[in-house]
């Protein structure tokens, strides 16, 4: 389950891509090829974004034209590139530190749970303790800085994006759609299902808190134990 393209993005990146779809072993080879070029870069790399089922490298085309006297850039890159597609496969996550994220499913966070039960038909108590019930997978950070996209899932969560997204959704939201949780990182439009509510701030010392490649759980914590901790 090797990558299945590499193509340009502009002068100054590329991208590696396997197969287009959310899977977690296909994710752990690109934070694999992640690694791997960070540890050893080529010349004139600058960094790596990694994604689902991507991973995109930026370069400096005059450095490595200055360094190596090559006029195309573009090229040297891909040849680089292959060298890191020769390295063992990625190892296991077994050892990877869960991070436990704290999360308030009151109803008065969790604004869409009631809606969600008529439509998953569980009950909301089933639909914490399914959404507690897994370790998340961090694939990517986007949509705003900080928010991760974790998967996968319990199926039976499974649900579309809204079709009116919410105008406001307040920072530290947990949130589904699709195979996907994430967390709102600070106040902003969205449209995933609001089910609760974590007093962790999403950002440490000016950095985001997650990272593509981290292991998440989710613990069901009291509306006085969400104010003490926001409080902390």
């Amino acid at each position: 389950m090797g990558p299945k393209s590499m193509y340009r993005i502009s002068e100054k990146a590329i991208t590696i891509a396997w197969e287009e779809k959310i899977d977690l072993d296909i994710h752990r080879q690109v934070m694999q090829m992640d690694a791997s070029i960070i540890a050893d870069p080529f010349i004139g790399w600058i960094e790596n974004v990694p994604a689902y089922h991507t991973l995109t490298i930026f370069y400096d085309p005059l450095v490595i034209h200055r360094r190596l006297q090559v006029d195309d850039s573009f090229n040297y890159v891909e040849q680089a590139i292959e060298k890191y597609f020769q390295l063992p496969q990625p190892v296991s996550t077994s050892d990877i530190e869960i991070l436990k994220v704290p999360v308030c499913y009151d109803l008065s966070f969790g604004i869409d749970l009631t809606e969600l039960s008529h439509t998953l038909g569980l009950d909301i108590e089933e639909i914490v303790r399914l959404h507690t019930s897994k370790k998340y997978h961090v694939f990517m950070l986007g949509f705003l800085p900080g928010f991760p996209y974790m998967g996968v899932l319990p199926d039976a969560l499974t649900v579309p994006r809204k079709h009116i997204p919410s105008l406001k959704v307040p920072a530290g939201t947990v949130a589904i759609a699709s195979q996907q949780t994430g967390i709102y990182p600070v106040d902003s439009p969205g449209g995933w299902h609001a089910i609760g509510r974590t007093p962790v701030s999403l950002f440490k010392e000016g950095k985001a808190y997650f990272e593509p490649g981290d292991i998440v759980e989710f613990y069901s914590i009291s509306l006085q134990e969400f104010d003490q901790l926001k409080k902390a």
